[in-house]
């Protein structure tokens, strides 16, 4: 679905959308399947500018940071961003800013496409890590076995090499003992 700024009255426009956004628009890392939008929201006009606020409730999938396996995911947040037209913009090479400038999204056209606002909402959510539990054993490094599973692994813990020399020194105040 798209808004078309340029025929929005003074009065604001109401909407509400449920949209489904592909991995590919979002971390492919963490989501695993195509992510459940609903966005509800208004547009105003205010000027030269758009306000686009409301609330976005999306749902779906992500790998476990530790052992990749689905984990369901779900978010509610409100948002608002501020969009202007690019063709109302100054066509300077060097286009100063001014503070208030720092928050708003430049669109090219006068169409908003609200999969986009979706992807971005859905982005700006995503969480750094997601883990399945906290206890989450993750993957093994030698085999990649998941080790959460009962005998997934049976491979030795690797010891780090630059413990050697302490084992070797152990080894020697055993045997002369």
């Amino acid at each position: 679905m798209r808004i078309n700024f340029s025929k929005l009255e003074e009065e604001p426009l109401r909407f509400t959308k449920e949209l489904s956004v592909d991995p590919e628009r979002l971390d492919l890392e963490s989501v695993t399947e195509p992510v459940a939008v609903r966005l509800e929201g208004e547009v105003r006009p205010l000027g030269d500018r758009f306000t686009v606020s409301g609330r976005c409730r999306a749902e779906g999938s992500l790998a476990c940071s530790r052992c990749l396996e689905p984990v369901a995911w779900m978010v509610e947040e409100n948002f608002a961003v501020d969009y202007r037209l690019s063709a109302n913009a100054s066509l300077d090479a060097e286009l100063g800013l001014d503070e208030e400038d720092l928050n708003v999204v430049f669109i090219e056209g006068d169409e908003l496409d609200l999969l986009e606002l979706a992807a971005e909402q859905v982005l700006l959510a995503l969480p750094m890590r997601h883990v399945c539990d906290e206890s989450c054993a993750g993957l093994c490094p030698q085999c990649g076995a998941n080790r959460n599973r009962e005998g997934a692994c049976s491979c030795e813990p690797e010891i780090d090499p630059r413990w050697n020399a302490l084992a070797d020194l152990a080894g020697t105040g055993r045997d002369s003992s």
